[in-house]
């Protein structure tokens, strides 16, 4: 018998079935205007969730904080609600209108991050932070599975990668709008408003970057709630125990369990090794460089908007192509391949004494790894049904936000204290990079057969319309 390779490419007519569509997909000007306009929700969620880390020293400063502590508010705070209360949007996303969700949750974190703005100790910023990771939580579930439902498979990760963009720029405007806020509420430390009294610069820039997330939440409301596509049974009702999505799931799971292992491994340890960058690299370009928050927020900011909508295009479009090919396991192929290329590059660049070098080689690690979300979401929702993508995606956060949110931050500032004598971030860098993404390329190379399988088997459930809730 003639063997064949798994992982091979097929083409598209080869699966063995007929699928009818019970209703066609939404206009493309319509799905595209849905897409950007979560792009934009995205794209607040992370300047409001990012800026802090351009304002380490002056917070510790006034709120007597150590590195550590610090490394705990950017990531744990933020990270375990946002797992916690992630995990329950997931279920909802499943089973009622997901604007509704969307639109609650834009309205939190704005004004969660508005709170960091009053916090006058470590427990008071630690609980808005909280607040922040609670509203936040709500949008990826939601956002990712209305697109899945606006889009066909073949199209689908330049949609997602679309949507991703937002992160790549709310993150870089973090920096680059944000620092040039900074420089100009520094100019008065102390800042006096009627009624409100007497707060410090800092204190100003979240509630300038807050506020109008509170007006911007209605947009949400004018985005189309798709037809529910890919569904494999009877869609839960709101009414159903949100327990019952998460035994179903692992269920799933347990049925292709190589699959979701390889996945959450591969992609969590890649989001370790680049969220806990995010958190440092304006700090390491100030102790090592002397660089203020004006030239910060320009060369960080301008780097990763660049380099992320590049990226995340090439990426979304290169897949796509794959995946129109046969090639089943796209995300799972050129994730690996990114990450083996962008390993030496960081650790390079994190330890150089260039300041050029240093901006240069993030702007390239950005430009490979950036389109992490849209595909980790692609490879999750091509895989999984749709009752259950709002709870896979959530799981998936919660897991590899516990690692990535949580754990890479710290860890950079503790190889920084304990490893290498203190004030050592760049050092602290190359050691989470030289672990986190060797180890995230091999996971994810390692399961593309099982992503083929699974994917091929996923083509057989109806692709037909399904009202939402």
């Amino acid at each position: 018998m003639k063997k064949t390779n798994p992982t091979a490419p097929l083409p598209p007519e080869a699966h063995g079935h007929t699928a009818t569509p019970l209703a066609p997909y939404p206009r493309p000007a319509v799905a595209w205007y849905a897409t950007v306009l979560m792009a934009l929700l995205y794209w607040i969620s992370l300047l409001d969730r990012t800026i802090i880390s351009l304002m380490v020293d002056p917070i510790k400063r006034d709120l007597g904080i150590s590195d550590v502590q610090f490394g705990m508010l950017h990531g744990l705070a933020f990270a375990i609600t946002f797992c916690v209360f992630g995990l329950a949007a997931g279920a909802l996303a499943d089973r009622v209108n997901r604007r509704r969700v969307i639109y609650l949750c834009v309205t939190i974190w704005s004004l969660a991050t508005a709170a960091c703005g009053v916090a006058q100790n470590f427990f008071h910023m630690m609980i808005a932070r909280v607040a922040v990771g609670v509203g936040e939580a709500g949008l990826n579930p939601c956002a990712t599975s209305m697109i899945t439902d606006l889009f066909p498979k073949h199209r689908l990760t330049l949609a997602l990668a679309v949507y991703s963009m937002g992160a790549s720029v709310g993150a870089g405007c973090a920096f680059l709008f944000g620092g040039m806020l900074i420089e100009f509420v520094n100019q008065q430390p102390i800042l006096t408003v009627p009624i409100i009294g007497e707060f410090r610069a800092w204190q100003a820039v979240f509630f300038i970057i807050g506020l109008p997330g509170v007006l911007i939440a209605f947009s949400v409301l004018s985005i189309p709630e798709p037809l529910r596509r890919g569904v494999r049974s009877r869609p839960l009702q709101a009414s159903t125990g949100l327990l019952q999505s998460y035994r179903d799931l692992m269920q799933f799971i347990t049925e292709r369990p190589q699959f979701f292992l390889y996945h959450f491994i591969g992609f969590g340890l890649a989001s370790m090794g680049f969220a806990g960058g995010n958190a440092w690299y304006a700090a390491h370009l100030a102790r090592n460089f002397g660089w203020g928050a004006g030239d910060i927020g320009l060369g960080l900011g301008l780097a990763m908007i660049v380099a992320g909508l590049l990226g995340k295009t090439l990426s979304g479009l290169a897949v796509d192509k794959l995946f129109s090919k046969g090639y089943r396991d796209a995300q799972f192929r050129w994730y690996a391949s990114c990450l083996v290329l962008a390993t030496p590059i960081a650790i390079y660049a994190s330890t150089s004494d260039d300041v050029w070098i240093f901006l240069s080689g993030i702007a390239l690690m950005v430009m490979l790894l950036s389109p992490l979300t849209a595909l980790y979401v692609a490879a999750l929702n091509l895989v999984t049904p749709n009752e259950l993508r709002g709870v896979a995606v959530a799981l998936y956060s919660a897991l590899a936000g516990l690692i990535a949110l949580s754990l890479g931050p710290i860890v950079i500032a503790a190889a920084s204290d304990y490893l290498y004598g203190g004030d050592q971030i760049g050092a602290g860098l190359a050691t989470l990079y030289a672990i986190s993404y060797p180890a995230a390329a091999w996971a994810l190379w390692k399961g593309r057969h099982a992503m083929h399988n699974a994917v091929e088997e996923a083509a057989s459930w109806t692709d037909g319309g399904v009202e939402p809730n």
